[in-house]
């Protein structure tokens, strides 16, 4: 007959065991998790380039069953809008002339010259839906580790998405503002500057918080936040957001030099299918790194 004692001791040996296989599966599972992403959409890349070639011979075959004149009438909306687009181009490119000059007249250095290359979203992991995802760009297109992901909001002004955190042989992993690793930093309208730190606040639906902000300088919701160009790899002035909500400090009983916040993201991350991939031309001149 076995002992009550022996047999509660096994029970909880049985129990401990169980829970540290667990443990290691979990953590091991973390660890290698995006290296095996990298690795697994390499090898599926052939597969998974098989929804763009279907949806482009589905777009394809859908311009032949429109009649003359429906095709007519696209076409002049297209030249229409290609006429609009031409006259906003000439009056940046007015504007890029005379930001040239006063360059010139200051002794400023040149700002940064970017290029653009258009991706595809061609893989999401369910479990981290708004962290990251994988896009149709390997090393060979330029794309580099820090790289801005850009994606047209609900109005279709651009929007930051995140960064490239990987690159591998046909694609890239990509970071987004959700990510626990992100950090960035963010211009407000009043002048002053904050960092997203996602991983260092509790999360919160929809929502990315933002911290360092000055208790001195008065914050209003809906405040647009704008990137800094202080990191290498993201250009100036794109928009990440507006300003949801800013904690309240009285002066009178804290001692607080910095206040946080929250920022309601402007691109839109459950629908994500092409995406903007900022490229630098060349490396930034030592005068404008922070």
């Amino acid at each position: 007959m076995k002992e009550p004692g022996k047999q509660s001791d096994r029970r909880v040996v049985f129990a401990a065991t169980v829970l540290l296989a667990l443990l290691l599966a979990f953590a091991g599972y973390r660890a290698l998790r995006r290296s095996a992403g990298l690795l697994l959409g390499d090898f599926f890349y052939p597969y998974l380039t098989l929804t763009q070639l279907a949806t482009q011979g589905v777009s394809e075959q859908s311009l032949l069953l429109l009649s003359r004149t429906e095709l007519a009438a696209k076409a002049e909306a297209l030249m229409a809008e290609n006429r609009t687009l031409a006259v906003r181009s000439r009056e940046a490119g007015t504007l890029a002339e005379e930001n040239a000059e006063l360059r010139r007249l200051l002794t400023l250095p040149a700002p940064v010259a970017w290029n653009y290359r258009a991706a595809q979203v061609i893989l999401r992991d369910p479990m981290f839906w708004r962290e990251r995802f994988l896009i149709s760009l390997d090393a060979d297109s330029g794309v580099t580790p820090g790289a801005a992901v850009i994606a047209a909001g609900p109005d279709g002004v651009p929007a930051l998405v995140g960064i490239v955190s990987r690159v591998g042989r046909r694609n890239a992993e990509v970071d987004t503002l959700f990510a626990s690793s992100l950090r960035l930093s963010a211009a407000f309208e009043n002048g002053s500057t904050g960092f997203l730190n996602t991983g260092e606040r509790q999360p919160v639906a929809g929502k990315l918080p933002v911290g360092h902000l000055p208790v001195n300088v008065k914050f209003t919701p809906g405040e647009t936040a704008l990137t800094t160009g202080y990191e290498a790899g993201i250009p100036r002035g794109i928009l990440i957001g507006r300003l949801s909500t800013v904690d309240e400090v009285d002066p009178d009983f804290s001692s607080a030099q910095h206040i946080s916040g929250l920022l309601t993201p402007h691109a839109d991350f459950d629908n994500l299918r092409f995406v903007t991939v900022a490229i630098p031309t060349g490396a930034p001149p030592e005068e404008n790194r922070p």
